[in-house]
This record gives structure tokens, sequence and C-alpha cells, in this order.
């Protein structure tokens, strides 16, 4: 049987076939396609067969659509398969072991590190401790010691100076032995010790006698405040923070108009000839501002006509402003020897500019001084109202001192300390009650002891110096 297949599908044979079931098919497909309906029928037969391979096409592109979404489905399950595999889960728990045990390590590591860090710290501190306290330790025992010489030489010197009072005594022929019953005879004597031979004791004088040491310190060039220390000092309690203060303003107000020439411009105006400049800045030295006080009046008579004769507004009201300040000077210059003359220039100054806070302080304390208490009391009101405190802390700092003597008189305790306080405030922040050291002391005693010498030449070197050309008040 195979034979026999094999023998009827032989080559030749299977293309003789084939050739003549072509031929035979090439005929019948001629004779069909011989007629004009057999062509149409045929078009339509393509268009159904294409439409059919147009659909087998869309089918095979879907199932092979479908089998990739099959495929990449079973890959995902792969996958998760692998992830979830129980196999796989030993080999991660040990990584993360070690890993956990390796930030063990390093904790521990930093740990240990922390711990020698504050241990050396620890032991810093301790021999910062032990240098410190042992630095306090030789402060003390070099006090100690400081102290001890000075009280060996305290009381050596107070046993030197009960040594010359037994010798003085003796020599004055007067014996202290209580006991034998010479209380009588000394009484009988009338002996008495000389106390302040025994101790020092600081010369008081009043501000006309240290007008010189003022204007003296001033052509050196010396501060104010430094200026106002010293006066303190000499004056020892004679006169207020403020009227120190004013005095030392009026002094440098004076040279500053020195200065600037305003008694130059007026000098030929003048109706009598004043008074050389350099000539007043010496008698006022000397305790006499009666000279420099007649300039002064002179320009203010000058200056009130000039004033007069303008028109109303701001260019006058500033020369009066002016003018006024010019009147403070002058008032408080002459209230070193006449209070009344010196009321009077500061009401002019207050009737020049009645906002002029300094003018209300001044007259304030001239009539302090005159018993005025009513009118006294008025005025500083008067400045605690106009003044700003920022602006004029000198001038408040005043009235609240002098208003809380009236307050605490009438038993107002709590009003008078708080104005007391605030005062007592001020003049502790600019130091002016601060006790000189014994350095300072000899320096003024030297500048005292060359004032009347070098005062000439003092005086030359103040007029022609322009860095006091500033006022006070400016």
């Amino acid at each position: 049987m195979p034979d026999q297949v094999i023998t009827v599908f032989s080559a030749g044979d299977f293309l003789s076939t084939v050739s003549s079931n072509l031929d035979v098919m090439a005929g019948l497909f001629s004779r069909y396609f011989s007629g004009a309906d057999n062509l149409r029928i045929v078009s339509i037969l393509l268009m159904l067969l294409a439409f059919i391979l147009f659909l087998f096409l869309i089918i095979i592109l879907y199932v092979k659509s479908i089998v990739s979404f099959l495929k990449s489905d079973q890959a995902a399950a792969g996958r998760n398969d692998i992830l979830f595999d129980d196999s796989s889960v030993p080999e991660n728990d040990e990584k993360i072991a070690s890993e956990l045990e390796l930030e063990k390590e390093l904790e521990k590591e930093l740990e240990r590190e922390l711990e020698q860090a504050r241990a050396e710290k620890k032991q810093l501190d301790d021999q910062e401790n032990q240098r410190r306290l042992a630095e306090e330790e030789q402060e003390r025992t070099r006090e100690e010691k400081e102290d001890r010489r000075k009280k060996e030489k305290y009381d050596r010197e107070l046993a030197e100076a009960a040594t010359r009072t037994n010798e003085r005594i003796k020599t004055a022929g007067i014996d202290l032995d209580w006991k034998k019953g010479k209380l009588s005879e000394l009484e009988a004597n009338r002996v008495r010790l000389d106390i302040e031979s025994l101790q020092y004791q600081q010369s008081r004088k009043g501000l006309p006698e240290l007008l010189g040491l003022i204007i003296d310190m001033a052509g050196r060039s010396v501060d104010d405040l430094k200026i106002a220390q010293t006066v303190m000092f000499r004056n020892q309690g004679q006169n207020t923070e403020d009227d120190i203060l004013q005095v030392i303003e009026a002094i440098k107000d004076f040279i500053a108009m020195c200065v600037n020439g305003k008694f130059e411009q007026i000098r030929a105006a003048a109706e009598e000839p004043l008074p050389r400049e350099d000539e007043a800045l010496f008698h006022l030295a000397k305790g006499d501002p009666s000279l420099a006080l007649s300039l002064i009046e002179t320009l203010m008579d000058v200056e009130i006509d000039r004033g007069a004769a303008m028109s109303l507004g701001a260019k006058r009201d500033m020369l009066f402003q002016e003018v006024s300040n010019y009147a403070c000077t002058f008032g408080t210059l002459s209230s070193l020897s006449d209070i009344h003359l010196a009321t009077g220039a500061f009401e002019l100054a207050i009737e020049l500019a009645p906002q002029n806070v300094n003018a209300w302080s001044r007259v304030a304390d001239m009539y302090a001084r005159a018993e005025s208490n009513s009118k006294a009391v008025w005025a500083y009101e008067n400045v605690l109202e106009l003044a700003d405190e920022e602006i004029y802390p000198q001038q408040v700092a005043n009235a609240g001192k002098m208003l809380s003597q009236y307050y605490y008189a009438r038993g107002n305790s709590l009003q008078a300390a708080k104005l007391y306080n605030s005062s007592k405030q001020y003049y502790d922040s600019i130091g002016i009650n601060r006790r000189l050291d014994k350095k300072e002391v000899e320096i003024i005693e030297i500048i005292e002891s060359r004032q009347n010498e070098d005062l000439e030449s003092t005086i030359a070197k103040i007029l022609q110096n322009r860095e006091l050309r500033q006022y006070s008040y400016a």
C-alpha cells in the first residue's frame, strides 16, 4: 500500500495531473469570465473576500493582544511568586539583622565618644574652677595684707599725732592725768585743744571765689562735668548742683560771646566806651562780674531795640529768643552778688521768650532764695509743664528737687519722694557729687597755686580758642 501511494504521488504523475487540472480550471474560468454578468459577480465576490480577510485580520490582532496580556499577567504572577517566595525571607532577615547590629555598634561608639568628651569638659571645668579659686585666694590674701599695712600705717600716724599732741600739751604746761584732779586747773586756765590741727580740713569756697578756677579749667579745655565736680568739691555744699552747673554754663556762654565778636559789633554804636573782653574776663576771674554784666547789658539793649523795630514774625521771635538767653547769662552772673538784679533779668528773659525753660528754672531759684515760696512753686511747676525731660534734664531735675522739699513740708511724702528720687538719679548719672581722689585733688591744688600767675596768658588763649564759640543753649 505505501508503495502504491508512492507510485501514484510520484513527481511526474503529480505534475501532469496538476497541469491537466489547471488547464480544465483555466478553461472554466475563461468561459466563465467571457460574459459581463460574470464580471459583476466576480467583483462582488472579490469585495466579499476582501471584507472577510479584513475581519480575519482584526480577529488575529485581537487574539494577539489577548495572548500578550495573558503572558504579561503570567509574568507578573511569576514575579509575585518570587517576591513572596518563603525561601528569600531568611536571606532578607539576615541582612536587616546585620544592619541593625551595625547601627547599635555605631550608637555605642558615639555614646562612648560623648562620654569621653563630657569627662574631658568636666576635667577642664574643674581645673578652671581651681585656678579661679586660687586667684581669688591670692587676691584675698593680697587685700588682707594691704588692709593690714594700711591699718598699721594709720595706727602709726595716729600714734605720731598723739605724741605730737602730748608734746604740745606738755609745752603748754597742761597735765592730762585726770586721776590727779587737774580738771579744775584746766578749766581755770581756759586752755582749748586745737582739734582742727589734728585732721585735714578741706577749705570751703563760695562760688565768687571759684570763678577764676572755672575760667582757668575752661581755658585748659576741661569738660564741664569735671569742672562741676571740682567746684562741688571746693564749694562743700554751699550751693546746689544747679547753681554750680548754671554758673559754669553762664561763664562759658560769656566766653562764647567774646570769641564770636558779639561785643565788637556793638562797640562803635555804644553811647559810652565799653570795657575790653580780656579786661572783663580778668575781673570775672577775680570774682567781680561787673564789667562782664556791663558788656552783656549793652548787647541786650542794642538787640532789643533792633527787634522792636522789626515787624512781627519768626525772625523777630528768633532774635528775642537769643536776647532771652543773653538775659539768663546776665541773671546767673549777677545772682552771685545781687538776687534782685538777677530776678529782674530772668523775668525779662521770660517776657522776651515765654517758652524759655531755663529762664523759668532760674527765676524759680531766685524766688526760692528770696523766700517767695508760692511764686517759686508756681515757677517750678511751669518748668515741669513746659520742659521735655530729654531736652532739659538739668532743669527738670532741679525743679523736682526743690518741689520735693515743698511737698514734704506739706505732708505729701509720696510725691516728695518720687520727685527727689528722680532728681537724685539725674545728678548721680552725671556724677557731679562724686568725690575726687587724692591725685585729682593734688592736680587742682597745683592749678589753683598757679592760677593768678598764668591768668593773663590763660585769658589770651581763651579769646583765641575757636572751639569755645559754642553756646550752652545752642
